[in-house]
C-alpha cells in the first residue's frame, strides 16, 4: 500500500498532472504563509474552491449533454425499438445510421456524455495523490520533517546515509507503521511514514532519540499546528481521532448525495419521466456517497476535508446551472452545437448540415404527439365510462355485471358491422 498511495506521482499521465496540481497547492500555501497563516484545512479548502472553478467547464458540457438526452432519447427510443427483433447485419446496420443521424441532428454524439468523465478520471486520481501526501507537494511542510532527520542523523550528510542511520537505529514503532518505516529506502519514504505520526509517537521518537529532543518538540508542535484544523488532526483518521472528527464522513456522505440529487433533475425526460438507465443511476447516486463515507472514516481527515468542500462547492453550482438550463432554450442550445460542428465540418471542407429546422421540427412533433395521445387516453376513458354506465343498473350487482357484458358484446358486434 506504500508504493501505492504514497509517494510523489511519477506516472506518465498522473505524473504531470499532480505535480500541476501540487503546484497550485504550493502556491496556496506560500500565499498564507505570507500572511502568517499556516494551515493546511483552510488550503485545502481554498484548493478545492480552485480545482472545482478548473473543472467547471467539463461539467457544463456535461449538463448540456443531459439537456440535450431529454429532447433525444424518445427519438433513440424509437428507433430501439423498430430494431428490437431485428440483429440480421442490414437492420443493425441502418439502425447505427438513424442513431448517429439522430446525434447529428442535435449537434452532439453518443461520447458526448462520456468524454468529459474520461477526461476528469486522471485529474481526480491525481487530486487522491496530492490529497494523500501533501508534504510531497508542499516544499515547506517537507523541510519541517527533513529538519527532525537532520538533527536524528547528526553529522550523517548524504539521504541514504541518513535513511541507514534511522532504520538501524533501533527505534521501533506498531504493526504496519513498523513494516512501512523498517521499508524505507529514501527520505521521501521516511517523510511518509512520518506524517502520520501522532502525539504518541512524535513522543517515542523524543524519547529514542533524545540528543535531538528539542528540535523534535518544536518541529512536530508546529507540524501539529499546521495539521490541525477546527481541532482534528488532518493527518490521523476520524477512527483513531473519533469525536466531532465522525462529523467529516456524515458531512461527506449527505453532501454528495444531495449533489447528486441536485444533477439528476437534468436526467429527466419532457414530461419529468425517467430515462432508460435511471434505475441503476439512481442506484449508484445511493451506494457512491455511502463508500466515501466509509473511506473518510479509514482515510486522512484532510482527504475528507476536499471532499466535503468539494461537495458544497458542487452543490452551489449545482443549484446555480440548473436554474441556468431550466431557462435554456433547447433550440437554441442545438443551434449553437450545429454551428460548432459545421465549422469543424468546413475545416474538412465539408458542406454544413442544414438540420436545424428540422430539429425545430421534432421539438414540436414531440410535444403534439406526447399531448394527443393524452387526448385519445382520455377520450377513451370517458367514451367508456359514459358507455358502460348508460342505464346501468345498481352498481356492483349481479344484473350490473351482467349489463356491462351485454354491452360490451353489442360494441364489439356493431364494430364488426362497421368493417
Amino acid at each position: 500500500m506504500l508504493n501505492l498511495f504514497l509517494t510523489k506521482e511519477d506516472g506518465f499521465i498522473l505524473g504531470p498532472i499532480s505535480a500541476l496540481l501540487g503546484k497550485i497547492l504550493e502556491w496556496i500555501y506560500d500565499f498564507f504563509s505570507m500572511m502568517s497563516i499556516e494551515s493546511v484545512g483552510i488550503c485545502i479548502i481554498v484548493f478545492t474552491i480552485i480545482v472545482r472553478m478548473l473543472l467547471l467547464p467539463l461539467n457544463i458540457k456535461q449538463q448540456k449533454f443531459s439537456k440535450l438526452s431529454s429532447l433525444m432519447n424518445p427519438e433513440l427510443q424509437a428507433i430501439n425499438k423498430k430494431y428490437r427483433d431485428k440483429r440480421d447485419p442490414d437492420s443493425m446496420t441502418k439502425m447505427r445510421e438513424e442513431t448517429n443521424a439522430v446525434y447529428q441532428k442535435y449537434g452532439t454524439s453518443p461520447t458526448g456524455g462520456c468524454l468529459q468523465l474520461i477526461i476528469q478520471m486522471p485529474i481526480l486520481f491525481a487530486l487522491w495523490r496530492v490529497m494523500m501526501n501533501i508534504p510531497a507537494y508542499v516544499p515547506k511542510i517537507k523541510e519541517m520533517y527533513l529538519g527532525i532527520i537532520n538533527a536524528i542523523t547528526g553529522g550523517v550528510s548524504d539521504a541514504a546515509g541518513q535513511v541507514s542511520a534511522l532504520v538501524n537505529s533501533g527505534f521501533t514503532l506498531e504493526g504496519a507503521d513498523q513494516a512501512a518505516f523498517a521499508g524505507c529506502t529514501t527520505l521521501d519514504s521516511v517523510v511518509d511514514v512520518m506524517k502520520n505520526f501522532g502525539a504518541d509517537q512524535w513522543d517515542a521518537l523524543q524519547n529514542h532519540f533524545t540528543g535531538a529532543a528539542n528540535v523534535i518538540a518544536e518541529n512536530s508542535a508546529h507540524l501539529t499546528d499546521v495539521n490541525t484544523f477546527l481541532g482534528i488532526n488532518l493527518s490521523s483518521t476520524p477512527l483513531i481521532i473519533g469525536g466531532i472528527a465522525f462529523l467529516i464522513p456524515i458531512l461527506s456522505v449527505l453532501g454528495q448525495w444531495f449533489s447528486m440529487q441536485l444533477a439528476m433533475k437534468l436526467q429527466k425526460g419532457r414530461n419529468g419521466e425517467d430515462m432508460p438507465g435511471m434505475g441503476s443511476m439512481k442506484m449508484m447516486n445511493n451506494i457512491m456517497p455511502i463508500v466515501s463515507g466509509v473511506m473518510c472514516l479509514s482515510l486522512p481527515a484532510g482527504l475528507g476535508i476536499y471532499w466535503v468542500a468539494g461537495s458544497v462547492i458542487q452543490i452551489i453550482q449545482q443549484i446555480v446551472m440548473n436554474r441556468y438550463f431550466a431557462k435554456l432554450d433547447v433550440n437554441v442550445l442545438v443551434e449553437k452545437n450545429i454551428e460548432k460542428q459545421n465549422k469543424k465540418r468546413a475545416k474538412r471542407g465539408l458542406p454544413p448540415q442544414k438540420v436545424t429546422n428540422v430539429a425545430h421540427m421534432n421539438v414540436k412533433n414531440i410535444e403534439h404527439n406526447e399531448k394527443s395521445s393524452a387526448e385519445k387516453r382520455a377520450e377513451k376513458v370517458k367514451e367508456s365510462t359514459e358507455y358502460y354506465a348508460k342505464n346501468a343498473p345498481k352498481p356492483g350487482s349481479l344484473a350490473a355485471k351482467a349489463n356491462m357484458v351485454q354491452m360490451y358484446n353489442e360494441k364489439q358486434q356493431n364494430k364488426g358491422k362497421k368493417k
